[in-house]
């Protein structure tokens, strides 16, 4: 393990602000790159880590750019930004530095082949952790242990830094699968998350909420299985095997605080809809199709955060109809 490996979290929202108090708080060496008002408030009074068994005040450097941080070889990568600022970042990134291991803790299926068009060296990373970021200088982690990690080298493959990695998130308390196969992973992952935007436009969950997400999925499911590729949803194994022909679960990732309903919240102005649904109606064209439900909640997730407006625009009955179902 390297001894002199600092961890760099580009994008600390929920996701990248928890895994690196959790982190920091084992004793290892982490740095935050964050919007200004979290870090300003990190910078003031730590950043405030609320998990299942008491909040924390973690004393962690923050900065807003990555000029800000001074890399080394050694270092790591996390890249913790929504999809819709993956290329920004990783253009930023290096034009500092060509060296760096990058690390994709995102949803999605896209960033791992943006960021191998800029750095040599990427993994995936397939995040089940169930964190929110609503306040500045404040992240609540609602498991504990914090979540469940798979990892491997994009596209395929494992090595000695990816376990290396692997250890020091064990260390502050994360579960970590490392395997040959991330890609089926991160598309069975992509597979719960395109149930966000129903949610995340309801702003409620039930059956009505969860008849939308089975339907959702299964659009996804049948261009899958006629592109032929492989995903595994969470506790699959994701070997050298055929995708499976089971629907997907109207339940797979329950959560309503979802990170589309986290960003429509927050009013950001933007939501990583385009990196979600977007890719199915991405894979739908590749095959000369159609993906129509999600066309529909992509367009309608962009429009609501076009107009900064927050979850619960429609009730799960309009919605329907406005999907044609």
């Amino acid at each position: 393990m390297l001894a002199n490996m600092k961890i760099v979290i580009y994008g600390a929202g929920a996701i990248g602000s928890a895994v690196g108090g959790y982190l920091w708080r084992v004793g290892h060496d982490v740095v935050l790159i964050g919007r200004p008002g979290h870090v300003k408030a990190i910078d003031e009074h730590g950043l405030r880590l609320v998990t299942p068994t008491g909040t924390h005040i973690i004393r962690l450097p923050a900065v807003t750019n990555p000029n800000q941080v001074g890399f080394s070889p050694d270092d790591v990568v996390f890249l913790c930004v929504k999809g819709q600022n993956t290329e920004e970042a990783l253009r930023d990134l290096s034009a500092l530095t060509k060296e760096v291991a990058v690390f994709c803790f995102q949803n999605g299926v896209r960033n791992e082949e943006i960021a191998a068009g800029y750095f040599a060296r990427v993994y995936g990373v397939m995040v089940r952790a169930g964190a929110v970021f609503l306040t500045n200088g404040e992240v609540v982690s609602r498991r504990d242990p914090p979540g469940s990690l798979v990892m491997g080298c994009y596209p395929q493959g494992t090595d000695q830094l990816a376990e290396d990695v692997a250890g020091k998130l064990r260390s502050s308390g994360y579960s970590v699968l490392i395997t040959p196969y991330i890609m089926p992973y991160k598309y069975g992952k992509l597979m719960t998350n395109i149930a966000n935007a129903v949610r995340a436009i309801t702003d409620t969950t039930g059956e009505e909420v969860d008849v939308l997400s089975r339907v959702v999925r299964h659009e996804f499911r049948d261009l899958l299985i006629k592109a032929g590729i492989r995903w595994a949803l969470p506790g699959e194994p994701a070997g050298e095997r055929s995708a499976p022909t089971s629907p997907p679960p109207a339940r797979a990732d329950p959560e309503s605080q979802s990170s589309t309903w986290q960003s429509l919240t927050r009013r950001q102005g933007s939501v990583e809809t385009e990196f979600l649904n977007g890719e199915v109606v991405r894979l739908a064209e590749k095959l000369g199709e159609r993906a129509p439900i999600n066309e529909g909640l992509l367009r309608i997730c962009k429009e609501m955060a076009a107009n900064r407006e927050p979850p619960g625009k429609y009730t799960p009955n309009q919605l329907r109809a406005l999907l044609g179902l």
